[in-house]
């Protein structure tokens, strides 16, 4: 009983030691993966605002286009040297048509050369059809400041006003609207005869260059960190209205805002915990010139941002909570381990009233010859004691170099602990924790070896299997980096120690336009195509051959006692064998290079060679140092 609380106490104080494993693992993991989200977050958000700018850039267009058709219309200089009804009709049509079709314009209006309105055409989004103002209701807007703006321009000078709010009948629209005027004077050869006025629908405009799958607002910030567009209409003319002084990116953001005037008219990304994660570049538009350079800035919520870390860390500390569980598994094998070694590590006097009961206990002379064995010894390997008796305890040792190791700690200490293989006749072998004690004569002589065995074997194959399972890649069973980068640069040594003996090369290999796949068939057939090529990596390469999985789509392969020419037959064989998958259309590239002395030399050679195939054309084996090799006759290898 004092043995399984010993144990017990042992395996909690070691597994709770453990602990700081899984823990490091969740936190570096999580790290990473917060990291590795932000920036796939801010390459969405820089590829969204560079689709707001080109958007912007096509509706500015489409504006100009269109208000330069209406602006420099005979039509409408008929009417504005002889205004008339039937050029009036016409006129009021053909603006009609544009602002149905166009739904950009809010309002398109002629005013004669003192700011009377002639003509007026209104269009609003709650309307289904634009309205022609009677006569009865124009207005006279000479007072207004964009036409003591108009009257500055000159001939063929197309002018630009706001954006500011929109007035109607001296007041304020209700609720509040952003204004913004194309105006084009119009003139004879001899005198200015009018305006024309083109109303933009700034909320409109504003719709249509950022409009996206994403639910994006979009923010148009000035220098002094006012909201001159947005998507948000709340936001809006903080720099206007006393009441919404306050709207403003300092005010809401003074983090952000030091950031973007710190580096001004650059590109640049700002997370918080709380306000989520802000995307920002300047914004240049000839349609926005009267408010300078913009910077047009867009968020992902910190909700939302907060959401996509808790699905990761989900995931990762699920993986930690199992790494948890196996490390308390190994602290109750260790701790029984430790127990055991406890018992087997006994004086003299134990060893010899233990003889025959207990453990597997061995006594030999100083030449390790067996003079008595018990019954537990004899049943680990599978002969009586009586035939054990003048056998030789070390040959049960298959590897001379650790009949060495031992004789010689025994030589230096007097006494040697470690793992023991013991293998019976009928060629089986067990793994058996081992403590080998030396007993003196008076003259301090050896007289005894006293030897106590205990078979670990199940536990240490426990051990191997789990040590196996971390240095296999999951999803192929192929080896993974981490053992690739180990056996690699164990090869190396070899190669340094013994350069006579046969060459041996590296091969690299990548499954061709990989993300391809994955995008336009999903990760599901991603996967596929990689257990595809791992099998027949597999099935075609030889037992000898060391594969291994190095990274999302690609693959290396040590190919043992083998030349360059051989190593490129063997793996374009393998490249015809992928590229005649009948179930989809799979390719690889493959850089070989000659195994060197330096593991790191060898495989940027393999690596370059892999890079060269790419710049083939993809599908093909290239060998480093083999510069003129064609594609041709690389493909036909």
């Amino acid at each position: 009983m004092k043995r399984v609380r010993r144990t017990l106490i042992r395996a909690t104080l070691l597994w709770l030691a453990l602990s700081v494993i899984p823990l490091a693992y969740f936190f570096y993991l999580s790290t990473t993966a917060h990291h590795f989200l932000l920036k796939g977050l801010e390459q969405r958000g820089e590829q969204f605002l560079s689709y707001v700018d080109t958007q912007a850039n096509r509706t500015t267009n489409q504006i100009k286009q269109t208000f330069d058709e209406l602006s420099h219309s005979e039509l409408l200089l008929d009417f504005a040297k002889e205004p008339s009804a039937r050029l009036k009709h016409y006129l009021i049509n053909q603006w009609y048509v544009t602002s149905y079709n166009s739904t950009l314009f809010y309002q398109l209006r002629y005013l004669d050369k003192v700011g009377n309105e002639l003509i007026r055409v209104d269009y609003t989004q709650s309307s289904p059809f634009p309205f022609i103002v009677p006569d009865s209701q124009l207005q006279a807007k000479g007072h207004r400041d964009y036409f003591r703006y108009a009257q500055q321009l000159k001939p063929g000078e197309e002018g630009l006003f706001g954006i500011d709010l929109e007035y109607e009948h001296e007041k304020p629209v209700i609720p509040y609207k952003p204004g913004l005027r194309l105006i084009m004077p119009v003139d004879s050869p001899s005198e200015r005869l009018g305006y024309f006025i083109a109303n933009l629908d700034v909320l409109a405009v504003i719709r249509q260059m950022t409009h996206n799958t994403q639910n994006l607002a979009v923010d148009f910030v000035d220098n002094d960190g006012f909201y001159i567009i947005s998507s948000a209409p709340s936001k809006l003319f903080g720099d206007l209205i006393f009441e919404r002084a306050s709207n403003n990116l300092p005010s809401d953001n003074p983090e952000l805002w030091k950031k973007i005037k710190e580096q001004p008219n650059r590109q640049g990304t700002f997370f918080s915990n709380n306000d989520g994660l802000f995307i920002y570049q300047p914004f240049v538009n000839s349609l926005f010139t009267n408010s300078g350079t913009l910077n047009l800035v867009t968020s992902y919520p910190g909700a939302y941002v907060m959401a996509m870390f808790h699905e990761r860390d989900n995931i990762i500390r699920s993986d930690a909570i199992v790494i948890w569980l196996l490390l308390g598994l190994f602290s109750i094998v260790f701790a029984l381990y430790w127990e055991t070694y406890r018992q087997i590590k006994m004086d003299r006097t134990y060893a010899e009233y233990a003889i025959e009961n207990g453990m597997a206990i061995v006594l030999t002379d100083q030449n390790h010859t067996i003079l008595r064995a018990n019954n537990q010894f004899a049943d680990l390997v599978g002969i009586s004691p009586a035939r054990l008796l003048g056998q030789n305890l070390l040959y049960f040792q298959p590897t001379k170099e650790k009949q060495a190791l031992i004789t010689e700690a025994l030589s230096n200490t007097n006494e040697w602990q470690g793992e023991f293989v013991l293998k019976s006749p009928n060629g089986d072998e067990m793994i058996c924790q081992t403590i080998i004690k030396t007993l003196f004569n008076k003259i301090k002589r050896v007289q005894y070896y006293v030897y106590s065995f205990a078979d670990i074997s199940e536990h240490h194959n426990e051990i191997m299997e789990l040590k196996e399972k971390s240095e296999r890649d999951p999803t192929t069973s192929l080896w993974n980096k981490k053992k690739f980068e180990q056996t690699l640069t164990y090869n190396s040594r070899l190669r340094q120690r013994y350069p006579d003996q046969p060459n041996s090369c590296l091969a690299v290999l990548d499954i061709d336009s990989f993300k391809s796949i994955n995008d336009s068939l999903g990760h599901a057939v991603g996967d596929e195509v990689i257990l595809y090529v791992a099998i027949q990596l597999k099935s075609l390469m030889r037992d000898t051959d060391f594969i291994a999985r190095i990274g999302g789509d690609e693959f290396a392969v040590i190919i043992q006692h083998s030349n360059l020419d051989h190593a490129a037959k063997l793996m374009n064989r393998i490249r015809v064998s992928i590229a005649s998958w009948p179930k989809h259309n799979v390719s690889i590239s493959v850089g070989i290079a000659q195994l060197t002395e330096d593991p790191l030399v060898t495989f940027s050679n393999a690596d370059q060679a892999l890079y060269r195939s790419k710049r083939k054309g993809k599908n093909c084996v290239s060998i480093h140092g083999v510069e003129k090799l064609s594609l041709v006759e690389n493909r036909n290898l």
